[in-house]
This record gives C-alpha cells, structure tokens and sequence, in this order.
C-alpha cells in the first residue's frame, strides 16, 4: 500500500470513500450520532497505525474498516456500560440453512403490507436490523457480514432465514 510508504493523501481519500458508510453503520450499533463519530475517528486511527497488518486476502479493506469500528464500538459500549446488541447463545449452536430461501414472497406485495413490513423491521432488534441492512441493502456477502461481525457465515445465514419467516408471518396476520 503506498500509504505505507508515506503517501498519507492517500488515507484521506479512504477516509471521505468510507467514512459515510462507517458512521450510518456505527450509527446504527450505539444509536447516538456523536458517539458513533467517535467510533469512527477511532476506526482511522486504529486502521491507520495497524495497516501492516491488512490482509486483502481475508477481507476487503471496507470489510476490514467494519469490523474495526464494530469492536471498537462494543468495547466503547462495553466501557461505559451502554447496553450492547442481544445474541442469544443458542443462535451458535444453529446448523446452516439447508436449502436457499427465495425471496419470492416480496415480488406481489401491496403498499398496506410494504408499511406493515416497515414497522416489523423497526421492531426487530437491532443485531437483526443491521443484518438485514448488510444483505439487503448494502448487497454484502455473508462471508463478508460474519467477518465484520465476528461470527459464523452459517450462523447468519440461520438467522436471516428465521428474521425472513418471522416478517413473512407478520404480513400474512389480517389479510
């Protein structure tokens, strides 16, 4: 990287590419704007001081910036006792889902639905909302969501499928 080399422009460029992405991400995680700033100002400083160890063969430097600022926002929770994201221990013990679920459920859905979808998505608990910010809407791999989160792909695949059944449900009450 020739930042290493001493081209330090060059880190700031990677500061304005991601930092927008990092602090809605982080955002997310400690729900406070100013706290989620913090987090990613440490981010750069961490990732900045520990560039030699970076390797692009395990994660994308994207990823890699994630799962920086996502340890360093749990041990920030962590240090001043915020209250930090629920997993449940029986989640580890899941196996991987066997077959692909399709999202075909989605494909017909009315507007009324599309709000009630909404509101059942808000009422997830955080763990589940980024999950589904990552694979849906960032379009991120689970390879990659489970680095960042220091997880299993499997796990998560599991879990994603139980959160699509749990929504699947909420839209079929009252129709």
């Amino acid at each position: 990287m020739r930042i290493l080399s001493g081209e330090t422009e060059e880190f700031r460029h990677l500061m304005r590419r991601h930092g927008g992405s990092l602090l809605a991400f982080i955002e997310g995680v400690v729900g406070n704007h100013e706290e989620a700033e913090d987090v990613v100002q440490e981010t750069f400083v961490i990732a900045y001081r520990s560039l030699h160890q970076y390797d692009d063969g395990k994660a994308s430097f994207a990823t890699w910036l994630h799962r920086i600022a996502y340890h360093e926002a749990l041990r920030r929770m962590k240090q001043r006792r915020l209250p930090t994201l629920s997993w449940d221990e029986d989640e580890r013990l899941l196996k991987y889902a066997e077959e692909a679920d399709t999202d075909d459920w989605l494909a017909d859905i009315t507007e009324e639905q599309m709000q009630r979808l909404d509101k059942a998505i808000d009422l997830l608990p955080e763990y589940d909302q980024m999950l589904l910010r990552f694979y849906y809407e960032d379009d991120m791999p689970l390879k990659e969501i489970a680095y960042i989160l220091d997880s299993e792909a499997s796990i998560l695949a599991s879990r994603l499928r139980r959160i699509r059944n749990r929504l699947r449900k909420e839209l079929q009450k009252n129709r």
